[in-house]
């Protein structure tokens, strides 16, 4: 069995207005700032999957800064999950900075299926990876 541990999807509306939402998100910013930084559906990765022989595909967010963007990129990674349940596990997406919020959301993305947290970045999410406070 081939898995691919990392992988990020968008839903065509994200991949449509990048550049409008740039200002919105700083890791956005930071790891999709141009066209050439290529961003895909969940049908462009499942195609890829299947012309690449991979069997098993990890979807992880970004480290979204804006709360709306992160809740429906979490949503479209649940819906991805669902509707190739065979192909792709599911990883929620959060802001440790957000708190009990992140909480909420990891306990609400859970519930629905996602079995992991990722990816986190420091750098752009504001937060030390030392600080356990957080």
């Amino acid at each position: 069995m081939i898995v691919d541990s990392h992988t990020h999807i968008f839903p065509q509306w994200i991949i449509d207005n990048r550049v409008q939402l740039l200002t919105r998100d700083k890791t956005l910013a930071t790891m999709y700032p141009t066209d050439t930084h290529r961003m895909c559906t969940v049908e462009e990765l499942v195609s890829t999957m299947d012309g690449a022989g991979i069997d098993v595909s990890v979807i992880v967010g970004i480290g979204w800064n804006d709360l709306e963007l992160c809740r429906l990129s979490n949503d479209y990674v649940i819906e991805s999950v669902n509707k190739f349940p065979a192909k792709l596990r599911g990883f929620v997406s959060i802001n440790p900075m957000w708190g009990d919020i992140a909480v909420s959301e990891i306990k609400r993305c859970v519930a629905a299926g996602l079995i992991g947290i990722g990816e986190l970045h420091p750098d752009t999410q504001g937060f030390n990876l030392n600080d356990y406070t957080v």
